[in-house]
């Protein structure tokens, strides 16, 4: 994590440095990925990368929590009263995710590339560790919409979070093959992901959805 230097830094030199590394991350997989590339953009000296974070895994671990927390306090931002079930509001939680893309590509770009490309033994063990937050998400959720009637109160909770979960990993997994080419052709540009095909993608997701709820209703 962070030292007290970065942290203390001007918040203009703080968000360049986060930009450059991200991007070069968002570019990159893990081991080909160059502290030299982002010293080189920035015009820092050597050193002053490691002021700042004890070494190339710290840096990225930063960037994967920043950019997580980043795209959950963008989800956040939908307010669950204002809906009249779980399912419209989870329907809208995966489109929400195409805004972030656009308003965020470079965290969206490196999330992206932890999730579906990333190959490196070295951080192999931090990637799925999303999974035991979501689970705790999850599991709040589902002991609510039970009270409130969209979710069925006799189907275990664990079991309605395993098969939210899974459900939603094959969304992904859906997503990523049925529009593999656009999205590798925007990394290679370094554009937004989702820049084309939104209505089919929004399509894909109210699919999976409705089958998830006739599952859980």
């Amino acid at each position: 994590m962070p030292t007290e230097t970065f942290l203390k830094l001007a918040e203009e030199k703080r968000n360049a440095f986060i930009e450059v590394a991200l991007k070069e991350f968002a570019d990159h997989n893990y081991d080909t990925a160059s502290i030299n590339r982002i010293i080189k953009e920035l015009n820092i000296a050597r050193g002053s990368v490691y002021q700042y974070f004890t070494d190339k895994l710290d840096l990225w671990l930063y960037l994967k929590a920043y950019s997580e927390q980043q795209k959950l306090k963008h989800i956040q931002s939908l307010d669950r009263n204002k809906y009249p079930d779980f399912w419209t509001y989870y329907e809208d939680l995966f489109i929400k995710g195409i805004t972030f893309d656009i308003e965020q590509p470079l965290c969206s770009r490196f999330l992206y590339r932890i999730g579906y490309k990333e190959t490196s033994k070295e951080v192999a063990e931090y990637i799925n560790n999303w999974q035991v937050k979501a689970r705790e998400i999850f599991t709040v959720w589902v002991e609510n919409e039970k009270i409130n009637g969209s979710i069925n109160k006799n189907v275990k909770t664990e079991t309605a979070v395993q098969f939210i979960l899974s459900v939603s990993s094959s969304i992904g997994g859906l997503v990523q093959n049925k529009f593999s080419s656009m999205i590798e052709n925007n990394l290679k540009k370094e554009k937004p992901l989702f820049t084309e095909s939104i209505d089919e993608y929004k399509a894909t997701v109210k699919e999976f959805i409705h089958l998830l709820k006739k599952a859980l209703l």
